[in-house]
């Protein structure tokens, strides 16, 4: 051991060089802390500004509360560990993700936003991501994503109102306007179990002082309906009147502008799921002090709801089960098919709302030209935002507009082409084997515009061993031969006056977009995709591709209407893996199904697969009873009395709007008769032909065709055992029996339309193949 004698004794110069060293480092440390206390003073002055910012927006919120509306500041972000939403605001508009920034400099250029020389791309994705956690949260109760609406909210900006793929960018000051402008899309009850449901998935951000959160507790509706309206600034979180935790419950004059009075969502969101507890909730007045209300009671109640609203918004009903489907991600082309009634083309026209809020350019298309207008009216109850992304088209008018960016619109004479066909008739085919088969002669017309062009077909070797899908009467070899030497003599005359024929514009149309790189629209729906042809639907697949959620079909092999068919192999649209089957009515009342099933109860069908189904087809039935009138009349002028005064009974007597009536019918003619017949007895009526969607108070009166794809509450069906119509003189058995299976298809679209009640006007002496009441038998 050392003792501390023997060790050297520092000089005084290594003495000052070892205190230089420490004084060098302490000076080393306080740069390092001088920096580090401006940076976070700087830190502090920016989420200063922020909090801010956050607590303008809330107090221009203020009163909001007595108007329904609901605003939950600092909530946590499912899915991560401490990261936050700034605001969440729920109320009678839909649900909102606010981001609020309190930037001096910031543009819009060109579809993308900047803050100074940067790109806030950044900005943007975290809030669509905040957007996409909240839609999760609120799936399960049956919300539609696009209902969850993100909001990049400038402080201190007024008269701002932009948008940037699917985030709206507002100024403070145009916030509640925005708000209200939106109008009662959300039932309050609705919104009370939203809020329950974001208390549990979106829970106000932990603090140091905060007490425990309290649980979520049932909803009870008169609590709700008696809850104070108390003004609060933002603080400490409080349980609302549902028991769910609410860090504001503040309220503040809504502005008010005119507001359309149309609820589509009324009935959307039924109760939020709890993992742990049945799946129930608590409901007073109706049930009983402490009774229960299962989900699929108050699914039934907010459904009932609707039926209540005109018959424009019970189309935009999707039931919370559907839900799902408008915001699903497909990996290429995708079908959704089911029977009448499953709620085929409202979950398409969800789906379109929901791409058009992502930003994306759809195109919704349909065969019936007077469907456009009625899609895209309802569309707008449902998403004025985002209505004028989508474009509503005949698949025949973005053929025709395709062949005029070409110069070659002027080509399509149609009513030329049709001499064409019958002078090949008079030339070839009147000789040939084909009267024999005792067809009409449009039956021959149609082949070659619905089997021979509508498949693209060149060769009579495609044609000979052709499956003829949808066409059930047989042709022998030397038939098919009789029908190609028509079809060619038809082209020659065609191609020598230089026209096109409506096939030809879809075929044209087609080998143009596959030529070009036509990217106009990123997303394609096809609405009654089984009344198109195969070359129509070739056209429209070629404009997105195999993209995903590019081309979405949309139909039921059951209500084809047109002569024709195809499969989609024969299109070369592959939906192995993403094709969805709705098995569940939700329009139809049960007798009124009943009713129509029985009128294609022996009748199997094709759909667009080669795979024949029964006709009765196994379906569930959402909603009980419904009402079937089947009124036997003596004759024409009887039944025009008896049908006028159900009408004058269902509207005085039981305060049915006119404009949830229809008359349907088989042909023009007879539309334009009962048009007649409805004026001089003083019932306001509107063809379908004129008919744009918009609620109005008038019967609509229209053919079995037009009426695809409506729904009315009540359907009058005159003349109901003249059709399908019997069998013709020179008619062989095979003709009738194919003719009559679309007449009876036509027949039975008709009567899906009735949602509570159909009347029939059934003629005492209709004839032998028609005896009074077939194919129903009451009770």
């Amino acid at each position: 051991m050392i003792s501390s004698a023997a060790l050297p004794t520092p000089s005084a110069l290594g003495r000052a060089v070892e205190l230089r060293q420490v004084i060098d480092g302490f000076e080393l440390q306080l740069w390092h802390i001088n920096d580090t206390l401006a940076q976070l003073e700087r830190e502090v002055r920016r989420w200063e500004a922020g909090g801010r910012a956050e607590q303008s927006v809330a107090r221009a919120l203020v009163s909001m509360y007595d108007a329904g509306w609901h605003l939950l500041p600092d909530r946590q972000w499912p899915g991560t560990r401490r990261a936050n939403i700034d605001v969440i605001v729920v109320g009678p508009g839909g649900v909102f993700v606010l981001d609020v920034k309190n930037w001096r400099e910031f543009a819009i250029e060109n579809g993308r936003l900047r803050r100074g020389d940067a790109d806030a791309d950044d900005d943007l994705r975290k809030l669509l991501d905040q957007t996409v956690a909240v839609e999760d949260v609120l799936a399960d109760a049956g919300l539609p994503p696009t209902e969850v609406v993100p909001l990049l909210v400038m402080a201190g900006r007024s008269n701002l109102r932009e948008q940037v793929d699917r985030v709206t960018v507002l100024g403070a000051h145009d916030l509640t306007r925005d708000l209200a402008r939106r109008g009662a899309r959300l039932a309050p009850d609705l919104v009370e179990r939203l809020l329950t449901c974001l208390a549990d998935g979106c829970p106000p951000m932990p603090h140091a002082t905060d007490p425990p959160a309290p649980a979520a507790r049932p909803v009870r509706r008169q609590a709700a309906r008696q809850a104070p309206r108390q003004a609060a600034l933002p603080g400490p979180p409080t349980p609302s009147a549902s028991g769910t935790p609410r860090a504001v419950t503040a309220a503040m004059d809504a502005p008010t502008a005119p507001v359309t009075p149309v609820t589509p969502f009324l009935p959307l969101v039924p109760v939020a799921p709890i993992a742990t507890a049945p799946s129930r909730v608590s409901v007073d007045g109706e049930a009983g002090q402490g009774a229960l209300m299962s989900r699929e009671d108050l699914w039934r109640e907010l459904r009932d709801a609707a039926d209540r609203e005109p018959v424009e918004t019970w189309m935009t009903w999707l039931h919370p089960k559907q839900a799902r489907l408008a915001g699903r991600q497909w990996s290429g082309p995708a079908r959704v098919r089911g029977a009448a009634g499953t709620g085929k083309t409202v979950v398409a026209l969800h789906r379109a709302k929901y791409l058009a809020a992502r930003g994306e350019r759809v195109l919704f298309t349909t065969l019936v030209r007077t469907l456009g207008p009625v899609y895209r009216a309802l569309l707008a109850r449902m998403a004025p935002d985002h209505v004028d992304r989508v474009e509503f088209a005949t698949v025949h008018a973005v053929a025709t507009r395709c062949l005029r960016e070409h110069g070659l619109a002027h080509q399509h004479q149609q009513d030329v082409a049709d001499t064409c066909f019958w002078r090949a008739w008079g030339q070839v085919g009147q000789y040939s084997t084909l009267p024999g088969l005792g067809l009409v002669t449009g039956y021959w017309k149609d082949e070659i515009a619905t089997v021979i062009k509508g498949r693209g077909l060149t060769e009579f070797a495609q044609y000979a061993k052709l499956a003829r899908v949808g066409r059930s009467t047989p042709l022998q070899p030397t038939h098919r031969r009789a029908v190609w030497d028509l079809y060619e003599r038809y082209e020659q005359l065609r191609v020598e006056r230089g026209v096109l024929d409506r096939d030809d514009v879809l075929l044209r149309a087609r080998d143009l977009v596959r030529e070009s790189s036509d990217t106009r629209y990123d997303a394609v729906i096809v609405d009654e995709v089984q009344d198109l042809t195969c070359v129509g639907l070739q056209m429209l697949h070629a404009f997105v591709g195999d993209r995903p959620d590019g081309l979405l079909v949309v139909g039921d092999g059951q209500q084809s209407i047109y002569p024709g068919g195809f499969t989609l192999a024969e299109a070369g649209v592959a939906v192995v893996g993403r094709s969805t089957v709705l098995a569940r009515n939700y329009r139809n009342r049960e007798r009124i199904l009943r009713y129509a099933q029985a009128v294609l109860a022996d009748d199997s069908f094709e759909d667009l697969d080669g795979v024949r189904e029964q006709g009765r087809r196994e379906v569930d039935v959402e909603r009980p009873g419904g009402e079937i009138h089947e009124v036997t009349v003596s004759g024409e002028a009887a039944q025009d009395t008896a049908l006028c005064d159900h009408l004058v009974e269902l509207r005085q007597r039981r305060n049915v709007r006119y404009g949830d009536m229809a008359v349907l019918v088989p042909t023009n003619e007879s539309e334009r008769r009962w048009l007649r017949v409805l004026a001089e007895r003083g019932i306001p009526a509107v063809s379908l032909m004129q008919y744009d969607g918009i609620t109005c108070e008038a019967v609509k009166v229209g053919t079995y065709f037009r009426a695809k794809s409506l729904d009315f509450a009540h359907v009058c069906i005159p003349d109901r055992n003249l059709f399908p119509r019997p069998q013709r003189p020179s008619e062989s058995a095979d003709a009738f029996g194919e003719r009559v299976q679309l007449e009876r298809r036509q027949l039975y679209v008709a009567i899906t339309r009735a949602r509570d009640s159909v009347w029939a006007g059934i003629h005492a002496r209709p004839g032998p193949e028609h005896p009074p009441g077939t194919g129903w038998t009451p009770g």
